[in-house]
């Protein structure tokens, strides 16, 4: 009797089990189709955006929202976009990713590295777009024009690149990083990067704000994707922290 009480006790766990991973496997399910359509949903609008860009220098609430932002008045502001700027020149950018990415290789976090060094393809496809679209940057006589800058304004690269490499390495640090703490101020200064990117090129006046629009669903556009990919690849990455090293150092 003992046993068959035990027996059924099993089943019924078995059974809870198996409710519980068709229930989880629903719910990944459900996530995925949200995401599948929220992507979507952003391309239609970024093509939308890149359709006005081509036919308008400049959209209605441009020159407004430049203004407002150019006439925030707050101590260390200008030097503090100067310095997010700097970090989305070309030659710090690639400099950053790269040893963001060795940083990774030499944690033996491959994903993670290959995760990092793929967000440079995002500046690439930003310049493939703006050679389609063609849209010429603010001119002096607009805005206060205070940095150089050349080439043209439509998606921001500086914004899709420093969204794209920030936003990927909010997502890994925990895998390297164990901490909870530091992990949490280290995360933190991606989103600061990540927000500060767009406001910082208006700020000086080498785009529009619809520019650094552009630049962020260009830069969702590209890391979702890659994001969806690492994710499959190790469901476990909010779990996981991979040593400092495999051998016997501590």
């Amino acid at each position: 009797m003992a046993r068959r009480q035990e027996s059924a006790r099993a089943d019924v766990g078995a059974g809870d089990g198996s409710s519980k991973d068709r229930v989880s496997g629903s719910g990944v399910k459900l996530r995925r189709v949200r995401a599948i359509w929220l992507w979507a949903a952003v391309a239609v609008l970024f093509l939308f955006l890149s359709t006005l860009a081509a036919l308008f220098d400049r959209f209605p609430s441009d020159e407004a929202i430049a203004g407002a932002v150019q006439g925030i008045d707050v101590p260390a502001l200008g030097g503090f976009f100067d310095f997010v700027n700097l970090m989305g020149d070309q030659w710090p950018y690639l400099a950053l990713t790269l040893v963001a990415t060795a940083t990774f290789a030499w944690r033996r976090a491959g994903l993670e590295a290959a995760l990092v060094f793929l967000t440079f393809g995002a500046r690439f496809v930003n310049g493939l777009l703006k050679d389609m679209v063609e849209r010429p940057r603010p001119s002096a006589d607009l805005v206060d024009v205070s940095e150089a800058s050349s080439g043209f304004g439509f998606p921001s690269g500086h914004t899709v690149g420093t969204a794209a490499l920030f936003g990927a390495l909010f997502f890994v640090i925990p895998v390297i990083v164990p901490s909870r703490p530091l992990r949490w101020i280290l995360q933190a200064g991606c989103l600061l990067f990540v927000l500060a990117a767009g406001p910082a090129r208006v700020y000086v006046g080498v785009h529009w704000p619809s520019d650094v629009l552009g630049g962020y669903m260009l830069a969702f556009l590209f890391l979702l994707p890659l994001l969806a990919v690492y994710r499959r690849l190790r469901p476990d990455a909010k779990k996981t922290v991979i040593p400092r090293s495999s051998g016997g150092r501590s």
